[in-house]
């Protein structure tokens, strides 16, 4: 069965640099993630580029992205993959959000392009979506990995 908790977390101050410093990483990645859609967006419009389009409209095609982008920027991995896959398929159910407005497919008020997000106007949740991966309860305490 599945369940969302919300929870408040009494953090100490160290923990909550340290979640608040997670919740920054992710929130770049969003932003490096949404700067290479716009070039394949673009590449796309311009040739049809197939690739182009299957890494851009793919549910999965953003975060296919992430482990290069781990290997060429390493403070990445100081966050469990788990938040950082979902910046990515966030950032893609956005994209398809827009697509299928753009074909009015999709049911309420149509849907923009994504924008870059600041930290300061609106923190990036992290999310931890497998279970067992990244983090666990012990009755009423709650472990979280923070990366490596």
């Amino acid at each position: 069965m599945e369940c969302a908790i919300k929870l408040a977390l009494d953090l100490s101050p160290e923990d909550e640099q340290i979640i608040e410093g997670q919740m920054k990483i992710c929130n770049w990645l969003y932003n490096q993630l949404l700067q290479r859609a716009n070039e394949l967006r673009d590449s796309y419009v311009a040739t049809q580029d197939k690739d182009a389009g299957k890494i851009l409209y793919a549910e999965r095609g953003l975060r296919n992205l992430v482990p290069d982008m781990k290997r060429t920027h390493p403070f990445l991995k100081s966050v469990h993959s788990s938040p950082l896959k979902n910046a990515a398929l966030r950032l893609s159910r956005v994209i398809q959000d827009y697509q299928k407005s753009c074909k009015r497919k999709r049911k309420g008020k149509p849907t923009g392009w994504p924008s870059f997000r600041s930290h300061k106007v609106k923190p990036f949740s992290l999310l931890y979506d497998e279970p067992g991966k990244g983090f666990k309860l012990n009755g009423r305490s709650l472990r979280i990995s923070l990366g490596k």
